[in-house]
């Protein structure tokens, strides 16, 4: 029999590596000086990524919330990919990265974070096959497992949520929101302690 994936263990293991993560980002040089156009756009960019990852999680909660793996959710952000709150989440670490202003940082983060929920995912879809057996595997032969197909989208015209998954989610949304004040201050710190940092490309 196939066991669905603790997601507790999951959310444990991505939070303690952000966790991690921060002392790191201390040693992190960007590829342009600190008072540069070139670092405030990247640095924007990156802040914008990360907000659209947020909202993207939000999105995909609003459809899934409470009922992941008790039922088939095939509408709205899934309908485009089958894992739309794994994407969104490794969107959002991309933009965490590139607030950073390097872009091999970016990488190496959102990378991180991406391939250990690819990985869940591919323990989630066997469980899934399992549990709802033809009804996934035609789900799966038209939607995309993790990169999304945008020309698939289809909602109906009425969704209903539950607000208990949402309020859960605003805790993650925080801690990835809180990176756009902790970067800011990390900038001024560096500039301030004249630290170069390592540079990642």
């Amino acid at each position: 029999m196939v066991e669905a994936v603790n997601q507790q263990t999951r959310i444990a293991i991505l939070r303690l590596g952000f966790l991690a993560m921060l002392p790191v980002l201390i040693l992190i040089k960007p590829h342009m000086a600190f008072d540069s156009l070139g670092h405030e756009i990247i640095e924007a960019a990156g802040a914008l990524i990360l907000i659209a990852g947020v909202l993207g999680r939000f999105w995909s909660i609003l459809y899934v919330g409470g009922q992941k793996n008790a039922r088939l959710t095939v509408d709205g952000p899934y309908s485009v990919t089958r894992n739309p709150l794994y994407v969104a989440s490794t969107v959002a670490a991309f933009g965490i990265g590139l607030m950073m202003g390097a872009f091999g940082f970016a990488l190496l983060v959102g990378g991180a974070v991406g391939l250990v929920l690819y990985i869940t995912a591919l323990r989630e879809a066997r469980y899934l096959e399992a549990e709802f057996g033809a009804e996934y595997r035609a789900y799966a032969a038209r939607v995309p497992f993790f990169i999304p197909n945008p020309s698939l989208f289809y909602t109906p015209p009425e969704a209903v949520f539950r607000t208990g998954p949402l309020r859960r989610n605003l805790f993650d949304a925080m801690v990835f929101l809180s990176f756009i004040p902790l970067v800011e201050f990390l900038d001024l710190f560096k500039t301030s302690f004249g630290l170069s940092g390592w540079s990642l490309w």
